[in-house]
């Protein structure tokens, strides 16, 4: 899934050059949401209303899935689209990875695992944090 199948077209070929990934494979399909309603705001550099574009996200998955029964996940390829994860997840029962599940992924590999190995190792170098408010921080 990508804000507009149009517009990453021409990143094909980097695709495969720099991933390795060939996308006219025909394992995968690349289904722009340049017509759910509400979500050309991504388009026009405008706020998207996430509460009216959901509905028509998951709608857009739903049919894709009906088109392309053999999928086994969906790659949310642009950061606008993670909100309508969760939904897509709970309404196909698909696994969505998105830019907070890659991120998740990354971080996960540097941080402790409390439910097994040695735990609390980093406390060695990394002692207490920092508090951090968001609210203070950002007024300085």
């Amino acid at each position: 899934m990508t804000a507009n199948h149009e517009t990453l077209e021409p990143m094909r070929r980097l695709i495969r050059v720099q991933c390795g990934v060939d996308t006219h494979d025909k394992r995968y399909h690349i289904i722009g949401a340049q017509d759910v309603p509400g979500f050309e705001a991504v388009a026009l550099g405008e706020k998207v209303d996430t509460a009216k574009v959901e509905p028509g996200m998951v709608e857009l998955c739903v049919k894709t899935l009906k088109e392309f029964p053999q999928t086994r996940a969906f790659l949310f390829e642009c950061t606008e689209l993670p909100p309508y994860s969760d939904a897509v997840r709970c309404k196909t029962g698909l696994p969505v990875f998105d830019a907070i599940t890659a991120c998740d992924f990354f971080l996960s590999s540097r941080m402790d695992n409390p439910r097994f190995g040695l735990n609390d190792w980093q406390e060695e170098f990394d002692n207490k944090q920092e508090s951090y408010d968001f609210k203070k921080d950002k007024l300085k």
